[in-house]
């Protein structure tokens, strides 16, 4: 009788998400007014292969015309032998925790030669521009996922 008072005591049914962990008010990767939010990427996925070739090189031809939000995952320093060396020492490893898109999701690798952020805690909301370099689109893969390289020229944290 002793032990099942215990362990009734112990649970509780009651448990609200923490406030400080929501994203900040700032934090919109559909609906703000970045390259590849909800609106932009709609228009992306319906173009051609050859469309979307095109349309991403115009934006790597034009200097810091990217802007993304995304989540913190992790920072890398590059060795000089690594391939994606090439477009920075640092790599910082982002993703949009959901999909931007009906299922399509987003992840960044963010290059720089010097260090833009540092000491952030894995899901830190950032926002950041730059060039792009590459892009990936897995657009036969269920659920669909881009990859996207981008030379970073800022990454901020967003805060409300």
């Amino acid at each position: 009788m002793c032990i099942g008072l215990a362990a009734a005591g112990c649970k509780s049914n009651k448990h609200e998400d923490a406030k400080w962990l929501a994203p900040p008010k700032t934090f919109d990767p559909k609906g703000a007014e970045l390259t590849f939010n909800e609106k932009n990427l709609e228009v992306f996925n319906s173009m051609s292969p050859d469309e979307r070739a095109a349309h991403f090189e115009t934006l790597k031809s034009t200097p810091g015309s990217f802007k993304g939000q995304a989540t913190f995952r992790r920072q890398e320093e590059l060795a000089d032998t690594m391939d994606d060396r090439v477009y920075g020492r640092f790599d910082v490893w982002a993703t949009v925790p959901d999909p931007v898109f009906l299922e399509i999701t987003i992840e960044y690798h963010l290059f720089s030669e010097t260090q833009l952020i540092s000491g952030l805690a894995t899901g830190t909301h950032i926002e950041f521009t730059g060039t792009p370099v590459e892009l990936v689109f897995l657009d036969q893969a269920k659920p669909r996922k881009m990859e996207i390289k981008v030379k970073a020229d800022a990454i901020n944290v967003l805060k409300d």
